[in-house]
């Protein structure tokens, strides 16, 4: 592993790190396929971005209530997005998707370290989504009509992304959910791409 001019094993990084390090090549290729996609051409390309999101929302809608082992000053809760998202839906006078598949994250239990690994996923792509938002804004789109779920949260997204970082940093994992996390954070970036193929083509 190579940071700056020195090479450091593994173990030595963070755990935030790590996570990058494991999902860049997954998370390039989902940005590479929905960049190619040209989701902010008009606001009917912009629509299918929204039926992935929407899907992809719901799907994770429900890590945000359950009981896994970060600070509550995160205030996860809050952080939901696809209520959001469904209203930038309606706001564009779209029907929403029929979703034929249960959401990914539902009734029945599952490892915490898996959880945080895909929520990893969703709040990063809350940070990404900035950029987002001023492309969208050329459509006449923003954070009060169409592009809801792309706005930042009451802090900054910066400080957000740092405290949330920071907590995962600290967790204390065995071997075993060190795995589930990286697999979590995997999984979550392969559901979003399978997601994508299926809204743009």
């Amino acid at each position: 592993m190579t940071v700056g001019t020195i090479d450091l094993p593994a173990r030595l990084l963070r755990r935030s790190q790590r996570l990058m390090d494991a999902t860049r090549g997954v998370h390039e290729s989902l940005d590479t396929r929905i960049i190619g996609a040209e989701p902010f051409r008009d606001r009917e390309h912009y629509a299918r971005l929204l039926e992935m999101q929407y899907h992809f929302h719901r799907d994770v809608d429900a890590l945000y209530t359950m009981a896994l082992p970060l600070p509550s000053a995160l205030n996860l809760p809050t952080r939901r997005r696809f209520a959001w998202v469904r209203q930038d839906m309606l706001d564009l006078g779209h029907a929403l998707p029929v979703c034929e598949h249960p959401a990914v994250f539902g009734d029945a239990p599952i490892a915490p370290a898996t959880g945080i690994g895909w929520l990893w996923v969703v709040e990063g792509s809350n940070l990404g989504a900035a950029s987002l938002l001023k492309r969208a804004a050329a459509l006449g789109l923003g954070p009060s009509f169409g592009a809801r779920h792309l706005a930042g949260h009451l802090d900054s997204r910066g400080a957000y992304w740092k405290a949330f970082t920071t907590a995962i940093d600290a967790l204390v994992l065995d071997d075993v959910g060190e795995r589930q996390m990286m697999d979590g954070a995997r999984d979550a970036f392969a559901h979003v791409r399978v997601l994508a193929d299926a809204s743009f083509a």
